[in-house]
């Protein structure tokens, strides 16, 4: 059983019930992407999702990190059905529109993004470790501590089995709902909670080996600056648009230790060429991704991994990367 003690009292996770929608608007409109809304800097209207995924179409289910955006006649259908909130932050509205969503999959709804595939964590769990030792394994040294960043990690149960391979994790999400769910997963042990500067709140376990935070992405952490061994990166990179990668990649760039590996999973689309541009998820290759004002400045790359395990969305691969910090 998981306990918890607190040093700041706050209110609870905002919960508003899901409910069947009056519309099919309104249905999209609840189905909004994660990683984009937890990201501090970008606006409600940004994307929605298009579709509707068949959780029972395979053992492994999946659907995309985020999804293509709504053409223009149904985003504006879905942002005037979208209630307005005068005098609210547009960092509150995001946080209590995906509050909604967390509700719905918490509850049994639609997984969405999410990768619910015992041997698809197995997979990529081996990648993972080829390119970065787990601390007790014959490739690591004695007594090491390998530290692992998960920027948008939300509930992924990677971040579970990272640790009890013996790594030391830290996680960001602005959400709280999707923080929390990612404590439930450990069972052993205890949490405690602290908040900083009034903005992000850190939950921090008694094993020493596991640091979540709930806040922005984006945000300057210098307690975070030459920090990590690895990055652990599961669509987080594929959900940006063009303008948003460069500092996510400095920020990046900013925890990692010279020498260490960003492991990173992103979409490819059969229509590459076509649809490269069109997103999120973005289609994404070697060459994207290694841009100048992308990895390309501060990271050499390792190792392009093809397709490291199988997902259900058509026409697409879920396809790893592994770089390395100069």
């Amino acid at each position: 059983m998981t306990h918890v003690t607190s040093q700041h009292h706050k209110g609870g996770v905002e919960s508003a019930s899901a409910g069947p929608a009056a519309s099919i608007v309104q249905f999209i409109h609840s189905m909004r992407p994660a990683p984009l809304l937890r990201l501090i800097s970008i606006s409600a209207s940004s994307s929605l999702f298009s579709g509707i995924f068949n959780s029972s179409a395979s053992i492994c289910t999946s659907a995309f990190a985020t999804a293509p955006s709504l053409s223009p006649l149904a985003s504006s259908a879905a942002a005037a059905s979208a209630p307005r909130r005068r005098g609210i932050s547009t960092t509150t509205q995001l946080n209590m529109g995906w509050s909604d969503t967390w509700n719905d999959i918490l509850s049994g709804g639609n997984t969405r993004w999410k990768i619910t595939c015992d041997e698809a964590h197995k997979k990529a769990l081996e990648h993972f470790q080829r390119h970065v030792p787990a601390p007790t394994s014959a490739g690591a040294e004695d007594g090491a501590v390998v530290s692992v960043f998960c920027p948008l990690a939300g509930d992924d149960p990677m971040v579970y089995n990272l640790w009890k391979e013996g790594y030391s994790v830290t996680t960001i999400d602005l959400v709280p709902a999707a923080v929390e769910a990612m404590r439930k997963q450990f069972q052993e042990g205890s949490w405690t909670e602290a908040v900083e500067k009034g903005t992000t709140t850190i939950w921090t376990h008694d094993s020493g080996r596991a640091t979540l935070y709930v806040g922005d992405a984006l945000q300057s952490r210098p307690e975070l600056n030459n920090k990590f061994d690895a990055v652990y990166d599961k669509d987080s990179f594929g959900a940006l648009n063009v303008k948003m990668r460069n500092g996510y990649c400095s920020r990046i760039a900013e925890y990692c230790k010279s020498g260490a590996k960003i492991y990173l999973e992103v979409k490819l689309k059969d229509n590459h060429e076509q649809v490269k541009d069109v997103g999120p998820p973005f289609s994404l290759k070697k060459d994207q991704l290694m841009e100048e004002s992308n990895y390309g400045t501060n990271f050499e790359y390792v190792e392009g991994l093809g397709s490291v395990y199988d997902i259900t969305i058509p026409s697409a691969q879920q396809t790893g990367h592994v770089l390395e910090k100069k």
